[in-house]
């Protein structure tokens, strides 16, 4: 799951408008749990840090499914909303935060139409 992640940051790097969205956040913290694997992401004034079985402290948000889902998550290739409907995914935060990580993992899906020249 580390290596995903690391190609998720790198996807959110290259993309400006994903960038203005969270250069005000004061610190978003994601975990994800997956097969008994917890790692982090956090997100503070722009940047993204990834973390490897951080402690709980500060966590705004948690994600608990199965590799496949956290990675379709992480690829864009479906939506959070949708992983969540589906029992896919399980989500601890509040409404608008749901809201805007979903947004993030959206925005920073791969567009079909440009990927041979995002990659």
């Amino acid at each position: 799951m580390d290596e995903m992640i690391q190609i998720f940051i790198s996807a959110i790097k290259k993309r400006g408008h994903v960038l203005t969205l969270i250069e005000k956040l004061e610190a978003l913290k994601i975990k994800l749990v997956c097969e008994g694997q917890e790692d982090s992401l956090v997100f503070h004034h722009g940047e993204v840090i990834f973390l490897v079985d951080s402690n709980d402290s500060f966590v705004t948000c948690e994600i608990i499914g199965q590799r496949d889902s956290i990675y379709n998550l992480l690829e864009g290739k479906e939506k959070l909303r949708n992983l969540i409907n589906n029992g896919q995914l399980k989500v601890k935060a509040p409404f608008r935060t749901i809201l805007l990580i979903e947004s993030i993992f959206y925005l920073t899906r791969p567009d079909e139409r440009f990927k041979e020249f995002i990659s």
